[in-house]
């Protein structure tokens, strides 16, 4: 049976205050559901709130992940965020360091289909991540838009965030009183439902956002209805797990230029287009890169590249 827990359904008992560190934020988390480790299957939503300003170093976990910004604004690595960005990190891929706006802080959503022992900070953690056999890092970060849902129901596809094994994220709008049917979470290894505007009608009541839905793989598509004033959703389904062949999300490289791989996150260096954005022109080799600078994804150095490709 579908999980369906709306925020003003969490319980005093739910609510965790985490006192933080030097590499780590105290942070305010609301548990909408937790995994355990005699319940290593179960699912796990939580809401973290961090304090204006506050910092997260870059670290990794052991189980694939969804992060929703829905509240605030900050960096993700250097990627800026803001509602409703979504980050996916395969297991074992490092992200960050993260860092709350200075004014506004942020809240964001993590999502779990399985327990994780926690946080695995770098540099700490470093000999375990790279003891790790046959690991396939990747991530992405991405804006989640919503469609017009004037005509009633309206899906959208975040095509950046998608693979082979089930993976995928589609935004959802719905008019006020109108039904749908998520996708069949069969084909990964559970799915979300999390309204994050308007309200949700299940069972008799209406759940206000943020409501926050988890199917298992063997359960039924989710039947959606929506409140007095309809609702936007994201629709997020993880990845099956299993054994992953070789693979590039990197695109081919221009002629002339190299490609440079990121050894912990698998982020992409492409001399042909540079980084504009970190000042770093077009046509810039990777010998003539700063020193300093840091990956984008997981503020890994220079030294932790390795060339994957060659084109003369």
């Amino acid at each position: 049976m579908s999980l369906v827990v709306a925020f003003d359904d969490i319980k005093p008992e739910q609510i965790r205050k985490n006192p933080g560190g030097p590499d780590r934020p105290a942070s305010t988390n609301f548990g909408f559901f937790r995994a355990s480790p005699d319940r290593t299957d179960a699912p796990t939503a939580f809401l973290a709130k961090y304090d204006p300003g506050d910092r997260s170093s870059a670290h990794f976990h052991a189980v694939d992940q969804f992060q929703i910004l829905v509240q605030g604004s900050g960096q993700f690595g250097r990627h800026e965020v803001a509602p409703y960005h979504v980050h996916f990190a395969r297991a074992y891929t490092p992200y960050g360091p993260l860092h709350a706006d200075e004014r506004a802080g942020w809240t964001f959503m993590t999502l779990r289909t399985r327990y994780d022992p926690g946080a695995q900070r770098l540099p700490g953690a470093l000999p375990k991540l790279k003891d790790v056999a046959n690991r396939k890092p990747w991530q992405v970060t991405t804006v989640a838009e919503f469609p017009n849902a004037e005509s009633g129901v309206s899906f959208h596809d975040l095509s950046e965030i998608k693979d082979d094994q089930g993976l995928f994220v589609k935004t959802l709008a719905m008019a006020p009183g109108a039904r749908a049917t998520a996708p069949e979470p069969a084909s990964g290894d559970g799915q979300y439902v999390v309204v994050v505007q308007g309200s949700l009608l299940h069972e008799g009541r209406e759940r206000r956002a943020l409501t926050v839905v988890h199917v298992k793989p063997d359960e039924h598509a989710f039947e959606i209805m929506a409140g007095a004033q309809g609702l936007e959703a994201l629709i997020l389904n993880f990845p099956r797990v299993a054994p992953r062949a070789a693979e590039s999300h990197a695109p081919a490289s221009a002629a002339g230029f190299k490609k440079w791989q990121c050894l912990l996150c698998a982020f992409t260096y492409e001399e042909a287009k540079g980084l504009p954005e970190e000042g770093i022109p077009a046509g810039t080799r990777w010998a003539d890169v700063p020193e300093n600078w840091t990956c984008v994804d997981c503020g890994a150095g220079k030294n932790d590249f390795a060339m994957i490709e060659v084109e003369d």
